[in-house]
């Protein structure tokens, strides 16, 4: 059950109405998935209205959703990574019933149409590049230069001073300069085609 205020859910519909695109398109770019995109947008309204109550008003509601969507993802990240290193996907399951051995399914990771649409509004090769990225930069970018969120509001999202975010940040645009200057060498008959050109 909820704490909500009496009269406060028409204010958190709309502003989930408001919301809800970013924080979806949040989800699927740290996540690269519709599936865990569309799991973690319902998780995170799910939490922001059951805790609606300790809501800030004087804050921007966004800041506190994509706060809650960033900390949603990064507790998924560190649940697969804690199956990932007591599951083998190359051996099979064996089974005491005298039965065939399991073997896990791994899914198809060839590009859905979503995932075409989504990497047309960044670029290919930038969209390539950040998924590259370790998820920790990833999600700093993402937060940063896509959502625009400020550096003292990602600092207190993943609850860490606001110079480390400041030096992540410069290394993680390091790197993704130096990804598409590559891309770019590799490619350049493609980039005078496009007029593109990486500073």
């Amino acid at each position: 059950m909820t704490n909500m205020v009496q009269g406060a859910q028409p204010r958190f519909e709309d502003l989930m109405k408001r919301t809800q695109k970013k924080v979806y398109n949040m989800a699927y770019r740290l996540s690269g998935n519709a599936a865990d995109a569309e799991d973690l947008t319902q998780e995170a309204f799910f939490r922001a209205y059951r805790s609606f109550d300790t809501y800030e008003g004087d804050k921007p509601f966004e800041n506190w959703i994509l706060r809650i969507v960033t900390r949603l993802y990064l507790d998924l990240l560190r649940h697969r990574r804690r199956r990932v290193q007591s599951v083998s996907y190359d051996n099979p399951l064996h089974k005491d019933s005298g039965e065939d051995d399991l073997y896990f399914e791994q899914a198809d990771d060839t590009a859905n149409p979503e995932a075409v649409l989504m990497d047309a509004s960044l670029g290919e090769e930038l969209e390539n590049a950040l998924r590259a990225l370790p998820a920790e930069q990833r999600l700093v970018v993402m937060l940063a230069d896509i959502e625009g969120v400020a550096y003292k509001d990602i600092a207190e999202m993943l609850d860490t001073p606001v110079g480390t975010i400041r030096s992540r940040l410069h290394r993680t645009h390091k790197a993704l300069r130096k990804t598409l200057a590559k891309w770019e060498s590799q490619n350049e008959d493609h980039v005078a085609n496009l007029g593109l050109a990486v500073n």
